[in-house]
């Protein structure tokens, strides 16, 4: 009976062992790359030229990918004659924006909707043509110029491959001393006696916080781009208020565009939840593009008074000056 009880003991005691030296190994190995790389200055230059080829093929990946994209739509060039207004408002807008004149065309995207690709074009679902008065949707037009303006899409894209690259590199580095950290903790549970998993194996605490810290490395990166895509989205709003003779109609272009999607207005609205009226989640919020369409309503319009406000306050002034220039 007492072999019988060894025998088990015995085979987890030199698994252990087998695990600990196989760690030892890792630690031995990847010190000596790592000192190496250090001494010689290799690691610096390595994220330096990585980061320089990702920012290259981000911007040949931003080219290709727009021109496919738009190659995928059902687009059409929308002439001047089909549509006076809509090029006149873009006329007007150019004027006022530091941007060049984009090719415009209209699409059937399914749902109201407008959006501007890098290589200076401007896409207009028919159905947001029918849906918005000729100011509201001159307010969108701002706004997606206001993106053409700031280079969102090339520095979104710069951004993404930059820092999906150096992640990736990060990962090489994190990845393995996580995996030898796990295999060492293991091993030890062996020698010692206790379960190699759960809250009573050697290192529980150590293992769970690398292991967050690897999905952190790994979800970061895409929670940072969409927040800076939210902000950008924000400043657009901001840039078309400043421009526009009418800047409360980007507001009610922007509630008007939010109940057209709503799933109310379809057909088979009864299998669908309305998530329209209720509150995102903190993840849904941090992993959405776009911030929540009322916070932008309110924000344009609270924008737009102070834009009114200090014009008047401008013009009262003006004509004060004028006046006592007379009387003087």
């Amino acid at each position: 009976m007492s072999v019988s009880s060894r025998r088990p003991r015995g085979l987890a005691v030199l698994l252990g062992t087998w695990l600990l030296a196989i760690a030892g190994i890792g630690v031995l190995v990847g010190s000596q790359l790592l000192g190496a790389l250090l001494a010689e200055g290799t690691l610096p230059s390595v994220f330096v030229f990585t980061g320089g080829l990702a920012l290259v093929f981000g911007y040949l990946s931003y080219r290709a990918n727009t021109n496919r994209f738009l190659s995928r739509l059902d687009v059409a060039p929308l002439t001047t004659a089909h549509a006076p207004n809509i090029h006149a408002s873009v006329d007007r807008l150019t004027r006022r924006m530091d941007v060049n004149r984009p090719e415009v065309y209209v699409a059937r995207l399914g749902q109201p909707n407008a959006f501007a690709l890098g290589n200076g074009t401007l896409v207009i679902d028919q159905s947001l043509i029918r849906l918005l008065t000729p100011a509201e949707l001159e307010g969108v037009l701002a706004h997606e110029l206001a993106h053409l303006e700031g280079y969102d899409s090339l520095l979104r894209a710069l951004a993404t491959s930059l820092l999906r690259t150096v992640t990736a590199l990060v990962l090489v580095v994190v990845v393995p001393f996580v995996v030898t950290v796990s295999i060492a903790c293991w091993g030890l549970s062996l020698v010692v006696g206790r379960p190699v998993r759960g809250p009573d194996s050697v290192g529980s605490g150590l293992r769970s916080g690398l292991h967050r810290l690897v999905m952190s490395l790994v979800v970061m990166p895409t929670l940072a781009l969409q927040a800076y895509a939210r902000r950008r989205e924000y400043a657009a709003d901001d840039r078309a208020v400043a421009v526009l003779d009418d800047p409360l109609a980007l507001a009610r272009a922007l509630k008007k565009i939010q109940r057209a999607n709503e799933p109310g207005r379809g057909l088979l609205s009864w299998l669908l939840p309305n998530r329209q009226h209720t509150e995102r989640t903190r993840m849904e919020r941090a992993f959405a593009s776009h911030p929540p369409t009322d916070e932008r309503v309110e924000r344009v319009r609270e924008a737009a008074t102070a834009a009114r406000a200090s014009a008047g306050r401008a013009g009262s002034n003006t004509s004060t000056a004028t006046e006592a220039h007379q009387g003087w």
